[in-house]
């Protein structure tokens, strides 16, 4: 079996926890790579609650039988339980959501900028959350600030004006409760070309134990994205028999349907198209809505009574 790369989500998800250093308490060192607490060769699966962050020293002693596997789980819980804390409140009544704003203009060029909105839900349940796609915000920021510089080179090499560089990102919270939190984005933004872009994208996170909630971490196994892919397809024949034929077919392939955002809501799940990928621009963005009784024999079992747990 070959081994896949970790998802971005899970990396970001094991690095702000560990504050991105060493999670071994006494060492903190800034450079850290990610290690699997049961061995990827057991275990075949990037899982959160399995992966811990360690610097190249500490990893080579965990690999040579000074740091065992029992250490690793509490180090993992003692980071856990460190972020809760961040959580307390000073006031006798909890704060629902505080919305913050990730926000940088260039002076020398207004047409440049980047605004970019999230939540801070502040209690104890859902901070490290919004940590995550705080963090996330930031990995745009820095895209964003590669391509403006970009583009500002080209226009002094070819001797013209520099055009303007964007990114809006706007939230809408799908559903929050004990068991998982569901964030739609709504993404904005201007590359310096013809015209702009508009893209959706999705945070989806378990809260209790926390664990960022991909695709990869809702299926019972790989084989199942290849039925995941014939039930989308089935719901579109079904909801929207208009959008028929090769262009549907390429767009839910597995390999689509694993990088097709998806939000969570109390009855199932709504996967997000994006325009071109399976009908024409007059389209948009076509959404399939699943049931979570649809998912079964497909999402795993203890995952499913999680989301649908009344």
């Amino acid at each position: 079996m070959t081994r896949p790369a970790i998802p971005m989500e899970v990396q970001r998800a094991v690095l702000i926890e560990a504050g991105h250093q060493c999670a071994i308490p006494s060492c903190r060192h800034p450079r850290v790579e990610i290690h699997h607490i049961i061995p990827w060769a057991k275990s075949k699966k990037h899982e959160y609650q399995n992966l811990i962050a360690l610097c190249p020293n500490c990893h080579t002693r965990v690999h040579d039988g000074e740091i065992d596997r029992k250490s690793l789980i509490k180090y993992k819980s003692a980071l856990v339980s460190a972020i809760r804390d961040l959580g307390d409140s000073a006031f006798s009544q909890p704060i629902v959501e505080i919305k913050r704003r990730i926000y940088a203009i260039d002076t020398g060029h207004p047409g440049i900028y980047f605004d970019f909105e999230f939540p801070d839900f502040c209690n104890k349940d859902v901070i490290i959350a919004s940590k995550n796609i705080e963090a996330w915000g930031g990995e745009l920021l820095e895209a964003h600030n590669s391509t403006a510089e970009l583009n500002k080179k080209d226009a002094v090499d070819n001797g013209y004006s520099c055009r303007g560089t964007h990114l809006i990102g706007r939230y809408e919270v799908k559903r929050r409760d004990s068991y998982v939190l569901s964030v739609r984005y709504t993404i904005d933004g201007y590359l310096g070309g013809a015209h702009g872009y508009r893209e959706t994208r999705a945070q989806n996170f378990i809260l209790s134990p926390f664990a960022p909630l991909t695709l990869d971490y809702l299926l019972i196994n790989e084989d199942c994205l290849c039925g995941l892919s014939d039930l989308i397809r089935q719901r579109f024949s079904k909801d929207r028999p208009e959008l028929d034929g090769e262009w549907l077919m390429s767009g839910t392939t597995p390999d689509y349907i694993a990088s097709t955002p998806f939000v969570v809501g109390r009855y199932g799940i709504d996967f997000i198209f994006a325009e071109y990928q399976v009908a024409g621009y007059a389209q948009g963005s076509p959404e399939i809505h699943l049931s979570f009784y649809e998912l079964n024999g497909i999402a795993k079992p203890d995952i499913l009574k999680l989301l649908d747990d009344e």
